[in-house]
C-alpha cells in the first residue's frame, strides 16, 4: 500500500523535482512531561512508518536509483530502549516501507548533500488546511527554513496540494481499513446501547465505548463527545462529570481509529430508552435530512453542494418543528435562523485526518469519503439532534460505511429496552 501510495506521487513530480517530508515534533506539556506523540499522517501514508523522527526524501530523477527513495530512521541506543522501547531497524523499516534505502536521521543532512544539489526544485509541505490554527512552528516549517538557507536558489514548491488531492481518492487497502475503523466502532455504540443508563457521567459513557475499541486494538479517532440535555447544543463538548437525567437526550459523537484510519459517528437518542413525541419529532426531522442528502451523494458533486443542500432542507424541518416560519425566514434571512438552530456544515472528508485533507470547491473524486451529519439544536428544549455515517463516495452514488448501525428511532428504542 505504501509504495504504490509513494509510486502515485512521484508520478505528479515534474522533472528534476524532489520532495521532502518531516516527522511532527515531540510536544511538550509541564515539567518533564510530553503529549502522546502523533505522527506526520504524510509520512505514515507514504512509508507505513509511524514512529518519531522519520524523515523522507524522494527524487525520481536520481542518476543512483539507491538516492531515489531514502528513508531516515531514529538512532535508539540500549538506554533508549529501555525507558521508552524499542523502535524499528533499518531491516524492518525497509520491510515496512518497502524503501531499500535506510539513514539515520541525524545522518539527514549529508545525505542530502548527495541529493538536493542534483534536483533543481523542492517539494516542501506544510499544513494548508482551511481549518488549520495552529500558531506554533513546526518541524515542517524548520526544514522549509534549512533548505532554503542551505539552498537559496533552489526553486521550491508546494507538496501540500498534491499530497491532499491524491489523499483524497482512497485505494482499496485504505477503504478496507475505513471499513474496519467503521466495523469496530458499531462495536462500540451498540455495547453504550445496552450499558447506558439516567444518573451515568459522560466519562462513564465514554469508558465502556472505549473499552470496546481497544478489545479490537483500535483507539479513539477523538475524544468522545458525550452530552446530555442542553449540553448537545455545544458542538464540541467533551465527555466529563455531568450526570445525565432521566427524560433527556443523550448526544455521543465518538469513532474509533484503526491503523491511523478515522471511523466518525454520531448518534442522539433517549437516556432511559423511550423518545418523548417532542423529542422523536426533532429525531426524525433531522433523519429525513440524513437520509436526503445522502441521495446527493456521487462522484463530481462539490461537498460545498451538499452543503446548501442540507441548509435549504434544515430549514423547512425547523418550519415543521415550529421553530420559524416562511415568513420569519423571508424577514430575518435563512442564516439567522441556520446560526441559532443548524450552526455546521453537514460533511467533511474523513480519513487519516478526522477533517481529512480535499478541497470544497472542487469535485469529489469517487473514493472520496465524507461524512453526512446533519443537526438540529434547541437550548430552549433541552434539544440537540445530530446524526452522522460515514459515506464512500461512487461513480454513481455512494456506499454507507455504517448502514448496519442503528439510526431508526424505533430500532434505538427496541435495542435499548431488550
Amino acid at each position: 500500500m505504501f509504495s504504490e501510495h509513494r509510486q502515485r506521487l512521484v508520478r505528479q513530480l515534474p522533472a528534476g523535482a524532489a520532495a521532502l517530508l518531516s516527522a511532527n515534533d515531540i510536544m511538550p506539556t509541564n515539567a518533564d512531561g510530553t503529549m502522546p506523540y502523533y505522527p506526520n499522517v504524510n509520512v505514515y501514508y507514504l512509508t507505513g512508518l509511524p514512529e518519531e523522527d522519520a524523515m523522507l526524501a524522494l527524487f525520481p530523477g536520481h542518476p543512483d536509483p539507491a538516492l531515489r527513495e531514502i528513508l531516515f530512521i531514529k538512532r535508539v541506543d540500549q538506554l533508549f530502549v529501555k525507558w521508552l522501547g524499542r523502535r524499528a531497524d533499518k531491516n524492518t523499516a525497509s520491510e515496512i516501507s518497502g524503501i531499500r534505502t535506510v539513514f539515520y536521521t541525524d545522518e539527514y543532512w549529508a545525505v542530502m548533500k548527495r541529493v538536493l544539489p542534483l534536483c533543481s526544485t523542492i517539494y516542501l509541505h506544510t499544513n494548508e488546511h482551511a481549518r488549520s490554527e495552529n500558531e506554533t512552528q513546526t518541524r515542517e516549517d524548520r526544514l522549509l527554513l534549512a533548505c532554503k538557507q542551505l539552498y537559496p536558489l533552489h526553486r521550491y514548491e508546494r507538496l501540500y496540494p498534491i499530497l491532499a488531492r491524491q489523499r483524497n481518492a482512497k485505494t482499496p487497502d485504505e477503504i478496507a481499513l475505513l471499513r474496519k475503523a467503521c466495523e469496530i466502532t458499531e462495536k462500540g455504540f451498540r455495547r453504550v446501547l445496552q450499558t447506558i443508563r439516567p444518573g451515568q457521567t459522560g466519562m462513564q459513557v465514554a469508558a465502556e465505548m472505549i473499552h470496546e475499541y481497544m478489545q479490537h486494538n483500535a483507539t479513539w479517532a477523538y475524544e468522545p463527545i458525550v452530552a446530555f440535555g442542553a449540553d448537545a447544543c455545544i458542538l464540541h463538548l467533551r465527555a466529563n462529570e455531568s450526570v445525565g437525567k432521566d427524560g433527556e437526550l443523550v448526544l455521543i459523537d465518538a469513532a474509533a481509529r484503526h491503523q491511523y484510519y478515522n471511523a466518525d459517528l454520531t448518534r442522539s437518542f433517549p437516556l432511559n430508552g423511550r423518545f418523548t413525541p417532542r423529542q422523536r419529532a426533532y429525531y426524525n426531522a433531522v433523519l429525513r435530512v440524513h437520509k436526503q442528502v445522502a441521495q446527493s451523494v456521487k462522484a463530481g458533486i462539490l461537498i460545498k453542494d451538499l452543503w446548501k443542500i442540507s441548509n435549504n432542507l434544515l430549514l423547512e424541518e425547523l418550519v415543521g418543528l415550529g421553530l420559524c416560519t416562511t415568513a420569519d425566514i423571508s424577514k430575518h434571512g435563512a442564516q439567522h435562523y441556520l446560526n441559532k438552530h443548524c450552526y455546521h456544515n453537514v460533511s467533511h472528508f474523513l480519513g487519516l485526518d478526522l477533517h481529512d485533507t480535499g478541497y470544497h470547491d472542487e469535485p469529489m473524486p469517487a473514493g472520496a469519503v465524507i461524512t453526512n451529519e446533519p443537526g438540529i439544536y434547541n437550548e430552549e428544549e433541552c434539544i440537540g439532534v445530530r446524526i452522522e455515517n460515514d459515506l464512500l463516495v461512487t461513480e454513481n452514488g455512494y456506499e454507507d460505511l455504517m448502514k448496519t448501525i442503528p439510526k431508526e428511532a424505533e430500532e434505538i428504542e427496541d435495542l435499548m429496552n431488550r
